[in-house]
């Protein structure tokens, strides 16, 4: 028996998000355009898009993940988010006392 993995996506209203489960064996390709479009397909292409319009563009890999914030209208990558995380609770110091 194989692994199944999935480009998994969220929402709350507020945010809209997405990353991948396993291995990324399914890839998670998006572009953030100029005129204020995040687009996510598991390939590249899906919608025609002038490469004039396209700001960033890129590749979730295993473990990452994308946020749009609807209400901020911003789009959060994974260094973001993981560090917004991180300096929550004193992750660092736990790990260490035990």
């Amino acid at each position: 028996m194989g692994w199944t993995c999935a480009l998994i996506s969220f929402t709350d209203g507020r945010y809209l998000g997405a990353t991948l489960d396993c291995n990324g064996l399914r890839t998670g390709c998006y572009y953030i355009t100029h005129s204020g479009r995040v687009i996510m397909a598991s390939e590249v292409g899906v919608v025609d898009i002038p490469l004039e319009d396209v700001c960033k563009k890129g590749r979730l890999n295993p473990g990452m993940m994308l946020l749009v914030d609807f209400e901020k209208h911003i789009v959060v990558d994974d260094a973001t988010l993981k560090k917004q995380y991180s300096l929550v609770r004193p992750y660092g110091e736990w790990l260490r006392s035990v």
